[in-house]
C-alpha cells in the first residue's frame, strides 16, 4: 500500500508521484480546430457550416427549436462538393461513441452513398477532410488501421 504524499513526507519519507490521468479535451477544442482548417484551407467551390445541435441550452431555447424542425443525430460538420453532394463528418471526443439518433444518421447516410465520417482527433478529422476533397493542401498520405468500430490515421 502506498502512502498519500504529505504522510509520506511527515515521517520522513520520500513521497512517490502519483499519476495523474489526464482527461480527454473537450470536443469543442475539435469541432474549433476543424473550423478553423476549414476557414483557411477548404477549396473556394465547397460550402460547408457547423451544424450546432449539441450545446446544453435552456429548455425554453430547446424547446423552440425543436418547434424550428431541428432534429437529432445530424452531423457536426456538413459540407457541400462542387456538384452539391453531401458529406458529412461527425466529431466525438475520445472515449465517446456515437449516439443512437447519430448511427440512425449514418446508416442512412452509408446506405445512400453519401460520404460520412467520424474523428476523434485532429489528425483524424483531417484525413476524412482530404479524402473529402474539400481541402486545397496535400497532407501526407495517411492509411486507416481498424480497431472495432473505430479507423485511427496513421502516418504511413
Amino acid at each position: 500500500m502506498t502512502l498519500p504524499p504529505l504522510l509520506a513526507i511527515a515521517q520522513g519519507r520520500r513521497a512517490r508521484r502519483r499519476r495523474v490521468k489526464i482527461p480527454a479535451p473537450k470536443e469543442l477544442v475539435l469541432h474549433m480546430a476543424v473550423a478553423d482548417v476549414l476557414r483557411r484551407y477548404a477549396r473556394t467551390d465547397w460550402r460547408w457550416s457547423h451544424f450546432p445541435s449539441g450545446e446544453l441550452r435552456d429548455v425554453r431555447t430547446g424547446s423552440k427549436l425543436r418547434a424550428m424542425g431541428l432534429q437529432k443525430g445530424w452531423p457536426d460538420f456538413m459540407l457541400f462538393d462542387p456538384s452539391g453532394r453531401l458529406h458529412a463528418l461527425e466529431l466525438k471526443r475520445e472515449g465517446e461513441g456515437l449516439t443512437e439518433d447519430q448511427q440512425v444518421f449514418q446508416t442512412w447516410c452509408v446506405e445512400r452513398a453519401v460520404p460520412y465520417a467520424i474523428a476523434w482527433t485532429t489528425d483524424e478529422a483531417l484525413s476524412s477532410l482530404s479524402r473529402f476533397g474539400v481541402l486545397r493542401i496535400k497532407l501526407p498520405p495517411r492509411r486507416l488501421v481498424l480497431f472495432g468500430e473505430r479507423a485511427e490515421a496513421t502516418s504511413v
